[in-house]
């Protein structure tokens, strides 16, 4: 298993990737976790189910656009990610840092 922490100010974001095969299990969390969205691709097409009004598609849709272009096998993003009185300033916070871990762990996979 990969682990990646990372923080920026009050925003804390976890990812943890489990190789299964040659496929791989990404769960990213941050604050209160849950699940608010999956982002799952098999052979490079991509669907997003979002759980309720949680919002967190936006994350694991752009992670999913990272791990398409250069991850080889078939993936699963799992998100749940809640800050109290979030702002908008945070939220794109939110979003740049999942990419960079998300980055961190292509690296770390040594993706193409």
């Amino acid at each position: 298993m990969i682990t990646i922490d990372r923080q920026v100010e009050r925003i804390k974001l976890r990812l943890q990737a489990v190789a299964m095969g040659q496929d791989l299990c990404v769960i990213i969390t941050g604050g209160k976790e849950h699940i608010g969205s999956i982002t799952f691709s098999y052979d490079k097409e991509a669907e997003t189910i979002g759980f309720g009004t949680h919002k967190e598609k936006f994350v694991t849709e752009a992670v999913g656009e990272v791990l398409n272009k250069k991850y080889s096998g078939n993936f699963v993003i799992c998100c749940g990610i809640h800050f109290d009185n979030i702002t908008k300033e945070e939220i794109e916070c939110v979003k740049d840092l999942a990419l960079k871990i998300t980055e961190e762990l292509c690296l770390k996979l040594k993706c193409s």
